[in-house]
């Protein structure tokens, strides 16, 4: 855990300090554990920066030129006016709005840059993580699940990553609830680019944060990095599936070091995708068998329903309870018995299930409920 640091104070002090943590950052050999350890020793970033002794102990000599480096700071400069371009928020590693969670990290981010509802941040969400080739099943599964946190008003906190990421982080939009990514590159754009448009809808209605500077790039080495604020920001940590090398597992091990609890969905013990998920269950994680039994075990009991008689539903949503008439159906048939693409179908059933006119059964299979 972090000791006592100055605070950065405001204006043009905090500019400067903010500055020299992102220089000392970016020094080679340096890293958060650094930036922490040598803003510790000389009480702040600035200070730190101006003590050359110091930082050749910490880093070596290569840190010393790069610290002198006139293009070390240009770059900082750099993305700091990218960040002040679109309206980050920053925090920093002394200032009390920075989660206190992620000060019991052995390494810290020293800033994280915010874009969207930057109140979230102080809250304690839910995290649900999983594969990023994942099946249908997780998908649904992981759609459902953020609908169901985010509509008990928590915030469902997750990668922006393809499959399970990005369902979780759609549900919990589509429950109009709270959502926070945590991003393996700069906040300025959205990774894969194929989520550019969830990306965006995050911004208005939800909140991104990343550790990175404007404009760096995702490298394969920040998604671990990224894991560990994702497991800080996190009551719980789920894995909806994962597959025996799945980088969720790292995650995994964050939350465990933290004292967060580990869930998992459990999955087909012949299905590959589910080897590593299935594994933690077999290490002691808690089995999610339910989505409400789970909110209710987290969360607390759910409030009760009003008990006035369903209204029939327009559109898709009665569309997809039209075809529940003929009975019980998967997934996959109800999209082609209503010619909506597989997403929207799984989108609409977890707010049908949410709502109380479907029922889940195993297998992905649904039917009316009552």
């Amino acid at each position: 855990m972090v000791g006592p640091l100055t605070s950065a104070g405001s204006g043009e002090r905090r500019r400067r300090e903010l500055e020299a943590l992102l220089i000392l950052d970016a020094l080679p050999g340096m890293g958060p554990r650094g930036v922490r350890d040598v803003v510790v020793a000389a009480g702040s970033a600035q200070a730190a920066l101006a003590d050359t002794r110091l930082l050749e102990a910490r880093a070596g000599e290569v840190a010393v030129t790069a610290a002198r480096a006139a293009g070390t700071r240009d770059g900082v400069l750099r993305a700091l006016e990218i960040a002040e371009r679109m309206a980050m928020a920053t925090v920093l590693l002394s200032e009390a709005a920075y989660p206190p969670a992620l000060l019991h990290l052995s390494d810290p981010p020293p800033v994280l840059f915010l874009r969207g509802r930057t109140e979230l941040l102080s809250e304690v969400g839910v995290a649900v993580v999983g594969a990023r080739k994942a099946t249908a099943r997780a998908r649904g599964v992981a759609h459902a699940l953020g609908a169901a946190v985010a509509a008990r008003g928590t915030a469902v906190v997750s990668g922006l990553a393809l499959g399970v990421d990005g369902a979780a982080h759609e549900g919990a939009l589509h429950a109009g609830g709270p959502t926070v990514a945590v991003m393996g590159r700069g906040a300025d754009r959205a990774y894969p680019a194929t989520h550019a448009a969830l990306f965006r809808r995050i911004l208005r209605e939800g909140l991104v944060v990343s550790e990175f500077l404007p404009g760096t790039p995702a490298l394969p080495y920040h998604f671990p990095r990224r894991n560990r604020i994702l497991a800080a920001l996190s009551r719980v940590l789920v894995v909806v599936e994962a597959g025996e090398r799945s980088g969720a597992l790292i995650s995994v091990d964050h939350a465990l070091d933290l004292g967060v609890e580990v869930w998992a969905v459990p999955g087909p013990v012949d299905e590959p995708a589910c080897l590593g998920s299935n594994a933690l269950l077999a290490d002691g994680a808690r089995p999610l068998v339910s989505v409400a039994r789970f909110t209710e075990a987290v969360l607390g009991p759910a409030p009760a329903p009003v008990a006035d008689a369903p209204a029939a539903l327009p559109g898709p949503e009665g569309d997809v309870l039209s075809a529940l008439g003929v009975g019980i159906l998967s997934a996959d048939e109800l999209v082609r018995a209503t010619g909506l693409p597989s997403g929207r179908v799984l989108a609409l059933l977890s707010a049908l299930e949410l709502g109380g006119r479907v029922r889940r059964l195993p297998g992905m299979r649904f039917r009316k409920a009552g």
